[in-house]
């Protein structure tokens, strides 16, 4: 037995080794992809906005698109409305409904919403007035 007892070292040695580096990437992993959301999210973010300032229909331009702390902050403004035109509850209320339909069936924002994601729609009028302020999140998407 004596003359095996370098060996059983050895391989003891490897197995210890081996279950250290298995606990330690179980405990990293989760970082990492946590690391990986926030990356995807804060290109996302700057891809969206690239395309600020750009028209959608004749009257609704998007300002901005950031991203900070897991929320995802949207801006919009209505070039040919007035907030004394507009019942804000109402607006609030029906543009909701639309912008959580697209932001959950999205390809881009969908998964990330789906898994935990706050959007924060913001809707100006055309003097920069606030009208609609709200947010999207997972139990917006049931």
């Amino acid at each position: 037995m004596k003359q095996y007892r370098g060996l059983i070292i050895f391989f003891s040695a490897m197995i210890l080794l081996f279950v250290l580096v298995q606990v330690w990437h179980a405990q990293s992993a989760p970082e990492e992809k946590k690391q990986e959301r926030e990356r995807q999210l804060k290109g996302l973010a700057l891809i969206m906005n690239t395309e600020s300032r750009k028209m959608f229909d004749e009257s609704t331009r998007l300002d901005s698109v950031t991203y900070k702390d897991g929320i995802m902050h949207i801006s919009y403004t209505l070039t040919k409305v007035s907030k004394n035109e507009v019942d804000s509850d109402a607006f609030a209320k029906d543009t909701k409904a639309v912008a959580a339909s697209v932001s959950c069936a999205e390809k881009g924002l969908g998964p990330f919403v789906k898994s935990g994601l706050l959007v924060n729609y913001t809707f100006n009028d055309s003097s920069n007035s606030p009208i609609a302020d709200f947010h999207i999140g997972r139990s917006d998407c049931l």
